[in-house]
């Protein structure tokens, strides 16, 4: 009878194990999380950042596609968790949001900033929300966002950082007015089909922007047609049309 109790036991006990190993908690003290600290950790479900921890570094859960919820002690003085994702501790900037994110994402009004790589990896989101006030769109933002099909570019945006949206699968992209910069390779790796301004100026483009730029529409006011024709990197376009053409999705 004492074997079986044991034996018993012991198989409960491996459960528990199972059921729980993929919650991952950083050991209190520690100060740092390191740049891919996880990286394809393929068994993490959820991680625990204690109070202790002053720095996060970038692309520290790439990969991790089962990671759903990450939690911050509440005692942290600079990073605190809001349904899962991570944010600053007056939370203005978006530090993290976690690869097992499913559908449709709405950034807080308040999260105005995002850090570099923010949702790197988030395979499974579909759409994103961004609030105005955002004026950049940093450095693989939203890179190896396999499933994201949509997201809008709020008035005030100014600058898209490098390989912001590469590996989407984002078909049309409304640029607002106030863009300034995109930076290399921002929309390489994409299923981009067409892209529509309202300005009649070109503003500058870092190297190879966008991929397959030959079958890619450029929409823009009729009035800077040749004035993005004529441009060394807009002109590189297959297609220049007029914003008035049937086939341009309505701008906000």
């Amino acid at each position: 009878m004492r074997y079986i109790f044991l034996a018993f036991a012991f198989i409960a006990f491996s459960c528990m194990k199972a059921q729980n190993e993929g919650d991952v908690v950083i050991p209190a003290g520690q100060t740092s999380i390191p740049d891919s600290a996880y990286y394809k950790n393929l068994e993490m479900t959820s991680l625990t950042i204690p109070a202790s921890v002053e720095t996060i570094g970038k692309n520290v859960v790439d990969h991790c596609f089962k990671l759903v919820y990450i939690a911050v002690d509440a005692d942290n003085p600079n990073f605190k968790s809001v349904g899962g994702v991570v944010y600053s501790k007056d939370g203005k900037t978006l530090i993290l949001c976690p690869p097992g994110k499913t559908g449709e994402f709405v950034v807080p009004a308040q999260a105005t900033i995002l850090a570099p790589y923010a949702f790197r990896s988030c395979k499974k989101l579909t759409s994103v929300v961004l609030p105005e006030g955002i004026t950049e769109i940093p450095d693989g933002a939203f890179m190896g966002c396999w499933g994201l099909e949509k997201i809008n570019l709020p008035q005030g945006l100014k600058r898209i950082g490098k390989h912001a949206f590469d590996g989407t699968i984002i078909q049309k992209m409304n640029m607002p007015t106030t863009m300034e910069f995109i930076d290399d390779e921002a929309f390489v790796n994409t299923s981009l089909v067409e892209v529509n301004l309202r300005v009649t100026q070109p503003f500058e483009l870092g190297e190879d922007v966008f991929s397959e730029i030959h079958v890619t529409r450029l929409n823009v006011p009729a009035a800077g047609l040749q004035n993005f024709k004529k441009h060394p990197k807009w002109g590189k376009f297959g297609r220049i049309t007029p914003t008035h053409s049937y086939w341009t999705v309505k701008l906000p």
